[in-house]
């Protein structure tokens, strides 16, 4: 078999309700890479934990880890009935798994399945501190090389994917592909992976294979965040793809990347290729052997005690008025968080300045400078809106030059942005209590209005209502990564509204105008005399969802 079509996963970890409901999800993916006609289909590492959810997540993660393992025996019943039933090859990702003998002792392990339901598993050999400090997860010893019709394989799961020697030695023994299965919950550990696994399709001439989970489990801390992007990875040279990126997925969004592998080509790389860094990599050992240390020493060496390198510490996080200074590290965060919508411009950010000083706030790494978040508002008249405008007619169109400080009452939440990277570090709650809840209270406003973009409804699109879908998130049953935020942080749901963000695909221009009230000038329900003139579904949380 010369040609190979392949699937890698952008697994959404969602919370759910039953055993039946996490194979529902398995399900439905394994018959749409049929569907495709995929003869190979890759799960990610540890994509299994959204069976926490039907446990007690408050216990401590290395009893619910353990809870987790003694579910694999249903795992895999599961996954043997599904490659039987679509007769693929699946990477069927990783859970843990109870280690012979007695004790507490669990292993991270990845099953291989052929299409007649037989299968094999590779444990992972390097523990990330998390694993080996917290979960208390066990290292394998061994690596394994799997023989397929279509020729041999290893998996290097997430971490291992670090350790060239791992590739090396799979490569030498004839692989082919290299499966790296990832779990990582920040675009640095992610990017630790994805860049490993490209030096390794490069110097072992193969073809890697990563999956990727993205979504979250907001109610279990220890895997609250995912970070990920799938993709199907090649060698560098003339017969393979430009960049050496065969196919790659949409960053943390619900996926499944396709592509079609030439072995054939592959083959004739390792002795015709441009370069033949496998082959030319059996002389490397024997000249690491003879390593010489060369010494460039100062004729005097100096007597002092060498110091210590200075420990790395979390950045402080400062939290203050934005300045002009600011207005490129805002622009970069906008480009970071929303790649296809034109960020701030400096015309913009300026005006906003000199309407409403006090409304503009950025979170600042003390020590660097760098902005890691923002947050922008002006006052509005809410007499004069519907309930159901967009963003672009709250805010004049970006500009804010509908501020009224005179006759306002509510504070618009315009924009809150994290940088990448920074989240899950409470800058979000930070910027919150200072730049909306504090201000509306210093200023002496009835409310805070905002527009929460419904993230997480492009997953949901096909089978519900954007206002049955906030109705599910207010009821906790869904979760949305922004308006449970919001939720959480005491606001409650007016009305939802379409057309709000224009050119945003997450929300599909879907939004829940949301309100926090001021305890200093509004008791729960009462609107005022500047109630908006049309205000929809009087609260989703009420009346939506059953409460």
């Amino acid at each position: 078999m010369n040609r190979l079509r392949v699937a890698t996963l952008q697994y959404y970890v969602r919370p759910i309700h039953s055993f039946a409901e996490f194979r529902d999800q398995v399900r439905a993916l394994v018959r749409t890479a049929a569907d495709y006609e995929c003869r190979l289909l890759v799960f990610p590492e540890y994509f299994t934990v959204q069976l926490l959810t039907l446990g007690d997540v408050e216990r401590p993660m290395v009893e619910q880890v353990r809870t987790l393992a003694d579910r694999t025996p249903a795992f895999l019943e599961m996954m043997t009935e599904l490659t039987r039933e679509s007769g693929l090859y699946v990477m069927a990702g990783s859970i843990p798994v109870r280690a012979p003998g007695p004790g507490e002792r669990i292993t991270n392990e990845a099953f291989l399945f052929a299409p007649d339901g037989s299968y094999a598993s590779q444990a992972k050999l390097h523990m990330t501190r998390f694993e080996k400090e917290v979960w208390k997860v066990t290292p394998g010893k061994h690596l394994r090389i799997f023989e397929t019709e279509f020729g041999r394989l290893a998996i290097a799961i997430c971490y291992d994917a670090e350790f060239p020697e791992v590739a090396r030695a799979a490569a030498h023994q004839g692989a082919l592909i290299l499966i790296v299965p990832s779990y990582t919950d920040d675009r640095q550990g992610f990017l630790r992976v994805r860049y490993c696994a490209q030096a390794r399709a490069i110097e072992n001439q193969m073809f890697v294979i990563q999956a990727a989970t993205v979504g979250s489990l907001p109610m279990v801390p220890a895997v609250s965040l995912n970070y990920g992007q799938a993709s199907i990875l090649t060698p560098s040279d003339f017969p393979f793809a430009r960049d050496g990126i065969l196919a790659e997925g949409v960053p943390n969004q619900e996926s499944m990347v396709i592509g079609e592998l030439n072995l054939g080509v592959l083959r004739a790389s390792r002795t015709r290729g441009t370069v033949l860094p496998l082959k030319d990599s059996r002389d490397a050992a024997s000249i690491a052997g003879r390593t010489e240390v060369v010494q460039l020493l100062p004729a005097v060496a100096s007597t002092a005690p060498e110091k210590a390198p200075p420990r790395r510490t979390r950045p402080t996080i400062v939290i203050r008025n934005t300045q002009e200074d600011d207005f490129a590290g805002i622009q970069e965060i906008a480009r970071l968080i929303y790649p296809e919508i034109t960020p701030w411009n400096d015309d913009q950010l300026r005006q906003h300045l000199e309407l409403f000083p006090q409304g503009q706030m950025v979170a600042v790494d003390k020590e660097s400078g760098q902005v890691l978040g923002m947050c922008s508002s002006l006052v509005i008249d809410w007499s004069r809106y519907d309930a159901d405008e967009d963003w672009s007619t709250f805010t004049s169109g970006g500009l804010y030059t509908n501020h009224d400080p005179v006759c306002g009452e509510t504070l618009f939440a315009a924009d809150v942005m994290v940088r990448p990277g920074f989240q899950g570090q409470g800058i979000g709650k930070r910027l919150y209590q200072r730049g909306r809840f504090g201000l509306a209270k210093q200023i002496g406003l009835k409310r805070v209005l905002a527009g929460s973009r419904l993230r997480g409804y492009h997953r949901y699109a096909d089978v519900m209502t954007a206002e049955a879908y906030v109705a599910e998130v207010v009821a906790g049953r869904l979760n949305d990564p922004t308006l449970s935020f919001q939720l959480s942080q005491g606001f409650r749901v007016l009305a939802v509204v379409s057309g709000y963000f224009q050119g945003d695909r997450e929300s599909l221009g879907w939004a829940a105008v949301i309100e926090w009230l001021n305890p200093q000038r509004a008791e729960r329900g009462e609107r005022g005399a500047d109630a908006p003139r049309s205000a929809g579904p009087e609260d989703a949380g009420r009346d939506g969802a059953g409460r």
